[in-house]
């Protein structure tokens, strides 16, 4: 958990900062009306307030966000790590298939797979085509993610790749939400598909 909350300040350092920043130019702006003269002091004061500032907001934030993702974490069997802070999260498989097996039937095994879980809960399916299956993830979330997975095949073998982001793009951090969907996730899609199609996963 310490390096996901040591790699949570280093994400969020910017936006941290500039949250901070206007609390020291307003008390140095304070102080400067105040007395004129102690201009040099006042931006001095001023910066180290928002070095203060920043680093409290800096521990709050990372500190509330590992106690959400290692919940997230927690209840889908998972140990959390530094890598659930980064978006989107993906990953990539690679299995060998029997001839004839089509994208359509390895999807249909993933989606009945997944369907199968207790955790993570899916709310919605809102693509199911032909090699593609994105599902909506809500339940026992601290937001909703989107999980896509795009299969394709080439003669004996299988590519199935995935990826879990949160359903507002504009989203750079979800508390480890993405991250625990896929991990818990990946496996059963592994297995099925492999099941499915009738060889050894070599990735």
């Amino acid at each position: 958990m310490f390096s996901y909350w040591l790699a949570v300040i280093r994400r969020g350092a910017v936006f941290f900062a500039m949250m901070a920043a206007p609390l020291g130019v307003f008390m140095a702006g304070v102080l400067i009306w105040e007395d004129p003269s102690v201009w040099a002091d006042a931006l001095l004061q001023g910066a180290f307030a928002s070095l203060v500032a920043g680093a409290v907001i800096a521990v709050v934030g990372a500190t509330s966000s590992t106690w959400q993702a290692a919940r997230a974490a927690s209840r889908h069997g998972l140990t959390l790590s530094a890598e659930a802070v980064g978006l989107p999260c993906t990953a990539e498989i690679r299995v060998p298939i029997r001839p004839g097996t089509t994208a359509y039937q390895l999807t249909d095994s993933a989606l009945y797979a997944l369907k199968q879980l207790p955790a993570p809960e899916i709310d919605k399916v809102t693509e199911f085509t032909h090699g593609r299956l994105t599902l909506i993830c809500r339940k026992s979330l601290s937001l909703p993610v989107r999980f896509h997975i795009s299969i394709t095949t080439d003669r004996d073998t299988a590519t199935v790749t995935m990826d879990a982001r949160p359903t507002a793009t504009w989203k750079r951090h979800d508390d480890g939400a993405s991250w625990s969907v896929l991990k818990a996730f990946e496996p059963h899609v592994s297995k099925a598909v492999h099941d499915e199609g009738g060889g050894t996963s070599t990735t």
